[in-house]
Formats: structure tokens, C-alpha cells, sequence
């Protein structure tokens, strides 16, 4: 997910007002967060990283192929905690046992705003303590961005350890594995094309039980680690 900014829009963002710094737990990191339109920042999907509505509810759809309203979620890098509400429209009648994480400070307090009953915490997943603890881990977008200062791959494969050893009954996350023709190539040079056959690969040697699906969008899979 793409931290509280478009990269993908090609229509003009709202003019913007003075920039909010916030510090991170990270030390010296500084994460910016541009003040627009309040119903912007909360319900466009450009602001977390997608196209369009659908297209980020198609992704949330596919990564909960197994999930049941009654099991717990933990959603990693949730922003802002959009699929809380995708999962309260789309089972009106249960009691979604949601917690959603993100690093960014900024992000969570998007999503408290959104909404003020999820459970809701910034905390980088490398740092939460150990225990399955939830039915299911997610994630959606989560390493679509490249790591200009890092080995996002490395630092991919250990989220997905993290996200497995909390997890009761197994974990789901989507990667990009191709662009739009027509996206921006300064757009196209901040994204990340994983190779979909070495991931399986590497998934089935360390976990075992694994299936893949890339019948819902082009571009994108979802892997599915059972336990």
C-alpha cells in the first residue's frame, strides 16, 4: 500500500495547504502528510495507492478467499483500514474481529477518523511480539513500492515469516507482477514486478502447503500460505 499519497492518479490532486510532519518510532525518518479535502483523504482510492474503488475491493475479494466472518483478521500495512469497512459491507450481520497495522503514524490516523471502532495500531510488523494470535494475516499491496535504501525482497520474505507465525490458519497477500502500458514511466520506475514463479517456488519450499491465484486482474497474484 502506497503511504498517504497517490502515485498512479493522472488527474490533478486538490491544491494543497501547509505539510503536517510527524516523527516515526524510526528515529529520524520523517513522514509527510499533505492536508486536502477531508472526504478526499478519506474515501479516494488514489490516496492509498489504487486506480479506482473496484479495483482495490477486486484485490481485497481475492486475498480473502478462505476468510469467514467469524475469524479474526490482522490486516498488515492497513492505511487506511479500508478493509475493515469492505468486510463490514460485505457481511452487514457479524461482528468483524479486525486489528489493522501500519508503520505510518499518519496512515492510522486516517484510519481512526474513518473508523473511530477498529482496532487500530503504528507498529512496524518486524517489531510485534511472537504468537499466532489471528485466524488470518493479511495483506494487500504491501511491497508494490521499491526499497531505493534496501532489499525489499529480503525484507518481503521476512514480513511473510512474521505474518505466519501470527497466524492460526494462514495468511494471503497480493503482489504486482506487471503495469499498465499507459502508467506514467516515472510512475512504472517506483514499483516493484515480482517474479511470480520464484515467490511460489520459494513459498512451497518454506512453508509447504501454498496455492496461487491470478484469475481476478492482470498484473497482480495472490498467494495463500495454509497452515
Amino acid at each position: 500500500m502506497l503511504p498517504i499519497m497517490s502515485l498512479f492518479s493522472k488527474k490533478k490532486q486538490p491544491e494543497s495547504i501547509p505539510v503536517e510532519e510527524v516523527n516515526t518510532d524510526n528515529s529520524s525518518t520523517i513522514s509527510e502528510v499533505i492536508e486536502i479535502d477531508d472526504s478526499y483523504l478519506l474515501t479516494s482510492p488514489q490516496v492509498v495507492g489504487w486506480l479506482s474503488t473496484q479495483e482495490q475491493e477486486l484485490l481485497f475479494s481475492a486475498m480473502l478467499l478462505f476468510y469467514k466472518p467469524e475469524h479474526s483478521i490482522l490486516d498488515v500495512g492497513c492505511g487506511r483500514a479500508d478493509l475493515y469497512g469492505y468486510l463490514q459491507n460485505i457481511f452487514p450481520a457479524a461482528y468483524i474481529k479486525y486489528n489493522g497495522i501500519d508503520y505510518n503514524p499518519n496512515a492510522i490516523s486516517l484510519a481512526q477518523r474513518k473508523f473511530p471502532t477498529a482496532t487500530l495500531e503504528s507498529v512496524d510488523i518486524l517489531k510485534i511480539d511472537k504468537g499466532a494470535d489471528y485466524d488470518w494475516v493479511v495483506g494487500s499491496g504491501l511491497f508494490n513500492l521499491k526499497d531505493p535504501d534496501g532489499d525489499l525482497l529480503s525484507y518481503a520474505k521476512n514480513v511473510v515469516d512474521v505474518m505466519f507465525d501470527k497466524a492460526k490458519l494462514g495468511v494471503s497477500f497480493n503482489l504486482l507482477t506487471g503495469t499498465p502500458e499507459d502508467m506514467a514511466d516515472e510512475d512504472k520506475d517506483l514499483l516493484f514486478e515480482h517474479n511470480h514463479s520464484e515467490w511460489l517456488d520459494f513459498l512451497i519450499k518454506r512453508y509447504g502447503k501454498v496455492i496461487a491465484r491470478a484469475d481476478y486482474m492482470l498484473g497482480d497474484i495472490t498467494f495463500y500460505i495454509l497452515k
